[in-house]
């Protein structure tokens, strides 16, 4: 039985993610969302209280398997600042061609949510922190190395990476199938260590 409900959780969210990348997240509709499933509205609720329910439930989907997994993947290399921000480039960029709509849709909530006001907003910046500050300590550690830049502000920086990063994201999934993610990875990879690194990365 507990296996049918998780099933029934994933069908919903899988749903909602489709729904949301088409009409965002205050286009859509519970009822919407409840028809997506052919599901009862009864339901939708036992599984979920509310839309908001239902969306930072999402929201916790993208931290636990990409930003969980990435930490745990640079974590693990025994290596350089350079071996690891690398690793940090290549898991991000083999996750979102493995989870393009997963991707996607906490990238259009960043656009909708951030900033809104909305209930939300504070699920949402709770993971975007969590990430900038492992990034930061990834970019600090750079500089402990004497390989990141000492004038470079962490924080700063880090932010920076994470908006190129859903902007790159956004333009591999517009162009999906006309230009590859391991190229566009490959490609802001080397030009960010070049700019961020004291001889060039």
């Amino acid at each position: 039985m507990k296996k049918n409900g998780e099933s029934m959780r994933q069908r919903i969210i899988k749903e909602s993610v489709s729904l949301f990348l088409r009409k965002g997240f205050q286009g859509t509709t519970m009822e919407e969302v409840t028809n997506a499933v052919n599901l009862t509205k009864g339901a939708i609720y036992w599984h979920f209280k509310s839309k908001d329910h239902l969306v930072e439930t999402i929201l916790e989907e993208w931290e636990k398997a990409y930003l969980d997994g990435l930490i745990a993947s640079v974590n693990a290399v025994e290596g350089s600042f350079i071996d690891r921000f690398r690793n940090y480039h290549r898991y991000a960029w083999g996750f979102a061609g493995n989870n393009p709509q997963l991707c996607m849709v906490w990238t259009s909530l960043a656009a909708e949510i951030g900033g809104s006001g909305l209930k939300v907003e504070r699920k949402f910046r709770e993971g975007l922190e969590r990430y900038i500050h492992f990034l930061s300590g990834l970019i600090e550690s750079g500089k402990a190395e004497h390989v990141v830049k000492e004038d470079m502000d962490s924080y700063v920086l880090a932010n920076s990476i994470i908006g190129m990063h859903n902007g790159l994201f956004l333009q591999w999934y517009l162009k999906h199938g006309t230009i590859e993610g391991t190229q566009l990875a490959r490609t802001f990879s080397s030009i960010l260590l070049s700019g961020i690194t004291v001889k060039g990365g």
